[in-house]
């Protein structure tokens, strides 16, 4: 029985050590709030806008069709318990913006 359980507890070990590898950088110290959510423009670039938030999100959904592209992004944000904030881009230009239970800055 132990030799099937430390292969086991191994594969394990080492997928969570690598799925906390491929957060990016801060992403489980950045938190945005209300003011950097009203600095959202439509049209923005997923870069400019990463630059604004200070971290990249969670990307949480992507869809290609043909030569487009749709992707959603989510981060953590300031606020109520479960507070975040959730962005569309369309060819990597922002076209939806939503938001749960963010603060004002802190």
């Amino acid at each position: 029985m132990m030799r099937l359980l430390f292969p086991f507890s191994l594969a394990l070990l080492l997928a969570a050590s690598a799925a906390s590898a491929a957060q990016p950088n801060g992403a489980s110290r950045c938190r945005v709030d209300r003011s950097q959510y009203a600095a959202l423009k439509h049209g923005m670039s997923y870069g400019h806008v990463r630059h604004l938030l200070g971290c990249s999100g969670r990307r949480i959904s992507h869809l290609s069709i043909g030569r487009a592209e749709r992707t959603t992004y989510s981060w953590r944000g300031r606020g109520t318990y479960g507070a975040n904030l959730t962005l569309t881009f369309r060819d990597d230009r922002l076209t939806d913006k939503s938001q749960l239970g963010l603060s004002e800055t802190e």
